[in-house]
């Protein structure tokens, strides 16, 4: 469609004002966009190249967003809402004609505008001393700027009366000519690597402006039938493309879907694995035509809301952690404070589609951001230094560069509700998590996830191979690693194919067996490191009480030598937030056997910590998980405070520092245990170290873990095989599993046949109780239905017997030789 700058000033849509009401919710979010306005003022510089213009954050970053946005919000707090100018010390009159200002330098740099005029001077090479607008780019980097359209056109039609008749045209020629290139695309298809839900749905973002604001305009019609193909099909599965009315055909008249950019189980990936941020983004981006349909009183068309519900009951409210942000299962490559973002998603399910979940989650969001905020002195959404905090060096990317993309998705958020309603009552959150406990398997996305009340594990198997035992305080207390328990080994000589060595970064297995139970799972797989010469066997144990075991063990199929194994990896988080001191209280403090030592967490000023420490048996995090080691080759700590690349304070605990390996052909390394136990002060879990017990032989390939009424059982060899192990009894009580248990003379073995490749858990099913334990010799064999004891004894065996599910006992009396079956 052919694209003709305006020659005049077309009729314009009005804004339904009447329908604007605040509430509860829209007025929390104006507060906080309020506390941030005197922050983004000081952002805002004139431009000098033409009359009443000017530009925020300056100027000059991609696609123009941050001055597109940053009107965007200028013109939502001039004209909407209880506006407080005492709190501002700014006139809304300032805001507006700021805004005002940002419009018209956002139309004279654009590539509608006049060829001399270009964004002002910087650091980013892409965007310094250039137009913007994707005249030239290739379709990622030109339909992005569908964002900074759709932004530009809700600050322009909130204040098309206060507009000069230039200044109109300049919108007008941007948004239609955004408008006139892609409404005739087609969309773009694609789910592994790169899913192309973002691209689809910012591209329907900027046309979405063109349909709102010009509805006389002769390219309308058009405009609408490219936003409903693009929109519909940011968020498709293999399903849409099957129900679809045209069937398989590609291009049929009326075949309006035409991608899948979503697995079958609702996970996609961007940045090369399942990203909780574009997960979203098809949600998010097409929430541009929700606040702009209801600001002019219009339907919110099917198209823009197409498979939000699915997307957000199997995934992102799965993963809610109980401040609303997405657990990265597969880690995470932007900032960690991307409660914003998250925000906007569930106002958009609670306003849109009335779920009560999302109305909790919105709440539980706002909770932290405006806990964050107040950290702040300056008001700022993530950093109180943003402009020090890294973010993307190469595309000069800082914290503070990406304040007005925070601050946009709330005043979405604010539009939502202040045209849409305050939405639906929100779920109680404890029947709520409740609720969402359970086991969750995504295998097209390649991951498991078991949620209780008060804990989180995953596994991932492919991507980011890695694993996350989490505690109440969620990302808080810990963060997601890309290599998170599987950790790295870098070769002294590299041999692989760049990019798959599976040295920092793990990408896939050789093989993996995952086994989701009711109420947690087991996941063994096989990692190839380097060019395979070796071998990492993994298993991951969820368990129902909300602890983990995970187990390596490392086998040389070639000679080789490692520069660097580092395995066991867990990274902490450590920030410092004045608001918020029961989550970033701006110090961790790492207990072990008999002491312990506090490290502060602050960004930059002073080079990384480093402290090595012996093999202790246990650590704990400040109060808030310990974990059990087996097998280490000793314990570091690292306080970061040098990031090259900036998304919190994190420091490392690594708890399998092997440092530098030189591997023999064929020889294998004992196995590496760590048991994590989410919630636990320090005290309980030095407690549990003296509780849980190593059944088996760490020699061999089969490993069994007794842990508080489970017991873990690990196989690394293929072939099914009896597995047996054995412990000694300190006290008169003695858990039962299903399988062989044997009781002798003061110690236990246990044993069964496990499946080969393989690992999961067994409940306590019974509990032995007696004063008599160092005489008893029994065998006990348990099925899924029966009890059988035989006294191997040379005396009668008296005991208590209680089923662990019912808590009955019975008291038995067996003579020697004789057997019970119950």
């Amino acid at each position: 469609m052919e694209f003709t700058p305006a020659a005049g000033v077309w009729k314009v849509a009005p804004i339904r004002w009447e329908n604007a009401k605040e509430n509860e919710m829209s007025r929390r979010i104006y507060n906080i966009l309020l506390r941030w306005l005197p922050f983004a003022n000081e952002q805002f510089e004139k431009w000098d190249e033409k009359p009443n213009s000017g530009h925020f954050f300056g100027g000059n970053f991609w696609y123009c967003s941050d001055t597109a946005a940053s009107s965007f919000i200028f013109a939502v707090l001039a004209k909407l809402g209880d506006y407080d100018r005492q709190a501002t010390d700014i006139s809304r009159e300032t805001l507006k004609q700021k805004a005002i200002m940002g419009l018209r330098y956002a139309g004279f740099t654009h590539d509608t505008g006049p060829s001399d005029c270009v964004r002002v001077k910087g650091i980013n090479p892409y965007c310094s001393e250039k137009k913007w607008g994707g005249e030239g780019d290739n379709f990622f980097m030109a339909s992005q700027n569908g964002r900074s359209i759709a932004s530009l056109a809700h600050a322009a039609w909130l204040l098309w009366d206060d507009l000069d008749d230039e200044t109109r045209i300049l919108v007008q020629n941007m948004v239609a000519s955004y408008a006139d290139r892609w409404s005739d695309e087609e969309p773009r298809n694609g789910t592994y690597y790169d899913t192309q839900c973002e691209e689809n749905a910012w591209t329907s973002a900027g046309i979405a402006a063109g349909v709102a604001l010009f509805p006389d305009h002769p390219h309308q019609s058009a405009w609408k039938k490219g936003f409903i193909e693009w929109s519909i099909s940011s968020v498709t599965t293999y399903k849409d493309r099957l129900a679809d009315p045209s069937g398989l055909i590609d291009t049929p008249a009326g075949n309006r879907i035409k991608t899948v950019t979503f697995h079958p189980d609702f996970t996609t990936e961007n940045h090369a694995f399942v990203h909780p941020s574009y997960l979203c983004a098809g949600t998010n981006l097409r929430a541009f035509h929700a606040t702009l349909s209801l600001m002019g009183g219009q339907e919110v068309l099917d198209s823009a809301v197409h498979n939000n519900v699915n997307l957000y009951d199997q995934t992102v409210k799965i993963w809610a952690q109980f401040d609303g942000l997405a657990v990265p299962v597969q880690g995470q490559d932007w900032w960690y404070n991307r409660q914003h973002e998250r925000q906007l998603t569930h106002a958009i399910l609670n306003v849109l589609h009335n779920h009560s979940d999302a109305a909790r989650f919105e709440r539980s969001a706002l909770d932290s951001i405006e806990k964050i905020q107040l950290s702040n002195s300056r008001g700022c959404l993530l950093e109180e230094k943003g402009e020090e905090c890294v973010i993307n060096l190469a595309h000069a990317q800082f914290a503070k560069d990406l304040e007005p993309g925070s601050a946009l998705d709330l005043t979405k958020s604010y539009l939502l509700h202040v045209f849409g309603g305050p939405g639906v009552e929100p779920h109680d959150p404890t029947e709520m998590i409740s609720r969402l406990s359970g086991v969750y398997e995504y295998p097209y996305g390649n991951t498991i996830v078991h949620r209780t009340k008060e804990s989180f594990s995953c596994f991932s198997w492919r991507n980011n191979v890695m694993a996350l035992s989490l505690p109440k305080k969620g990302l808080w207390t810990i963060t997601p690693l890309y290599a998170s328990f599987t950790g790295t080994v870098q070769f002294e000589q590299s041999l692989g194919t760049p990019g798959l060595t599976n040295e920092s970064i793990i990408r896939d297995v050789m093989k993996q067996r995952i086994y989701p139970f009711e109420d947690g799972f087991g996941a063994v797989v096989t990692i190839g490191r380097g060019n395979r010469e070796l071998l990492q066997n993994v298993a991951f144990v969820a368990l129902p009480n909300g602890n983990s075991v995970y187990a390596e063990q490392f086998h040389a199929v070639k000679a080789c030598k490692v520069r660097e194994l580092k395995t066991g990896m867990v990274g902490i988080r450590n920030e410092n937030y004045s608001a918020m001191p029961d989550l970033a209280p701006g110090q961790r403090t790492l207990y072990f056997p008999g002491d312990s030592e506090t490290f502060k967490g602050f960004y930059g000023d002073q080079p990384n910590l480093v402290k090595n420490y012996p093999e202790y048996p246990y650590v704990n995090i400040d109060n808030e998980i310990g974990y059990l080691i087996y097998g280490s080759a000793g314990i570091t700590y690292v306080n970061k405070h040098v990031y090259p690349k900036w998304k919190g304070v994190e420091d490392i605990l690594i708890m399998n520092d092997g440092g530098a390996v030189e591997f023999h052909e064929n020889e294998t390394l004992k196995p590496f245990i760590v048991v994590a136990l989410p919630n636990q002060t320090h005290e309980e879990t030095a407690l549990s170290h003296q509780n849980v017990s190593l059944l088996s032989d760490q020699a061999e390939h089969a490993l069994l873990l007794e842990i508080d009424g489970y017991l873990a059982y690990i196989h690394f060899e293929s072939g099914q095989r009896t597995v047996s192990g054995k412990k000694l009894l300190k006290d008169g009580s003695v858990p039962l599993y299903r399988g062989n248990n044997r009781i002798t003379s003061g110690h236990y073995a246990w044993s069964d046949s496990i499946e080969g490749f393989s690992s999961g858990y067994l409940p306590e099913v019974y509990r032995l109780e007696s004063s008599e334990m160092d005489s008893l010799n029994l065998d006990i064999n348990i099925l899924s239905d029966r009890i059988t004891i035989l006294n191997v004894g040379t005396s009668t065996a008296n005991f208590q017997l209680i089923n662990t599910k019912t808590r009955r006992g019975m008291n038995l009396s067996i003579e020697e030789g004789r057997y019970a079956i119950h």
